[in-house]
């Protein structure tokens, strides 16, 4: 009887541990889960890259508008070579200029403003990578947690299979069971014991991509994900696809080089136009040797360049970037019409396990509770035999693992669905 008792205890242990949700230690998940973000984005390697990107694009706008160096020449002029000498000749002088290149008016404006455009889409890019981290931090959180509630199932597992040997056993001793029912109860437990092996190398594996993702040491240990967790009482906000393509980053990154494109074809159109030079040179002459004094120079030069080629260079620059600005515009379009189906999958998916997780736990694991309390029962009077006993419980034990996968499911699939729409989805829980 007291083998019997120890088993009953040991079920309503299970049992009873299952349904409790403790709403502060909900709040210590969001915590825990809000400082693993805050040290990823603070620590992560790759964004930090992005961040560096999109603060050297921000350095190139100042340069984009910024005019040519100025030339600055020295020089001698019309030196007699058969004195070297600078009082000889009326024409000798000594020379200093300077000249400078204007684009054509509307040139550097443009070239800054393609600058911007480039830096506001690598700003953007930083962002979009930004939520990336976010994403796999949650769904590597996520990961733990489905790992770790399957190791506790499994070690749950084996204590109950371990209590059912004992009453195989008592039985077997009594002339009232079979021996074949102790050695199927070994095996499990042999098998449940593979499990847990199982369960923590896969546990190693995702710490070392949580501490990868935060830059810690790789076997820095990840303390135990708490149990308590459930479907959010807040209902998943559903995006319209305006307003994805006004929150997310890499929508607004390829907006941006949209507008980048269009500068570059009016920067192409604007080059048939010339570029002016504009010098000014100082020439100064030394009195000559036979007393006469003579006058310094002043010169000044504007020049441009002209396009004489231009049917061959610069309308077809005008044609290239047109091109590149049709092609940019249905990448956009292209990317965009991927997230916005994206988003309908992962809404599915949402939706999929959300009705799965409630599935389980208001319907198929009360019932498989109770298929086990009723073969339980049965063992015990001789009415039904172990092999029901262990195939009723291994059941449960089953439903239960899939009901934590599907909430994991869930968790992660709304880490995706922050990703795709790059906004929040819910606010608390």
């Amino acid at each position: 009887m007291k083998k019997y008792f120890a088993l009953f205890v040991a079920i309503i242990f299970v049992f009873g541990g299952f349904d409790v949700f403790s709403q502060t230690e909900v709040d210590n998940i969001n915590d825990i889960l809000k400082g693993l973000i805050q040290e990823a984005l603070e620590n992560n390697p790759k964004l930090e890259a992005a961040v560096q990107r999109a603060l050297s694009a921000e350095k190139i706008i100042p340069q984009a508008g910024a005019l040519p160096d100025p030339q600055l020449t020295f020089g001698l002029s019309n030196l007699p070579v058969n004195s070297f000498s600078f009082d000889q000749d009326p024409m000798t002088g000594k020379v200093i200029g300077v000249m400078q290149m204007f684009p054509f008016p509307g040139k550097l404006s443009l070239a800054t403003d393609i600058a911007e455009f480039e830096a506001a889409a690598i700003k953007y890019q930083q962002e979009e990578i930004r939520n990336q981290v976010i994403q796999m931090v949650k769904q590597t959180y996520f990961d733990l947690y489905t790992i770790d509630r399957a190791f506790e199932t499994t070690e749950k597992n084996k204590a109950l299979m371990e209590q059912f040997v004992h009453v195989a056993e008592t039985k077997y001793a009594t002339g009232s069971g079979l021996q074949q029912d102790v050695l199927r109860a070994q095996v499990e437990i042999s098998k449940l014991e593979d499990d847990l092996i199982m369960w923590q190398q896969k546990r190693l594996s995702f710490v070392a991509r949580l501490n990868a993702l935060l830059n810690r040491p790789v076997d820095t240990l990840v303390d135990k994900t708490l149990p308590e967790l459930k479907l959010p009482d807040s209902p998943v906000t559903i995006f319209p696809a305006e307003q994805i393509e006004q929150n997310r980053p890499l929508l607004k990154a390829w907006n941006e080089r949209i507008q980048k494109a269009e500068m570059a074809v009016k920067l192409a159109e604007r080059d048939i136009w010339p570029n002016f030079t504009i010098g000014a040179s100082y020439r100064q002459r030394d009195d000559l040797a036979d007393g006469r004094q003579l006058t310094d120079f002043f010169s000044a030069t504007v020049s441009m360049n002209i396009p004489l080629y231009f049917n061959r260079k610069q309308k077809a620059k005008v044609a290239e970037k047109g091109l590149n600005y049709n092609a940019t515009k249905s990448e956009y379009e292209n990317v965009k019409i991927n997230i916005l189906s994206e988003v309908e999958s992962i809404l599915a998916e949402l939706e999929r396990n959300r009705k799965r997780v409630e599935l389980y736990k208001g319907g198929i694991l009360l019932q498989a509770q109770q298929s086990l309390e009723s073969a339980h029962a049965g063992y015990r009077v001789g009415k039904v035999d172990f092999l029901t006993l262990i195939n009723n419980w291994m059941m449960l034990q089953n439903y239960e693992l899939q009901y934590f996968f599907a909430l994991s499911n869930f968790y992660k699939n709304l880490a995706n669905y922050e990703l795709v729409v790059g906004g929040d989805i819910i606010q608390e829980n």
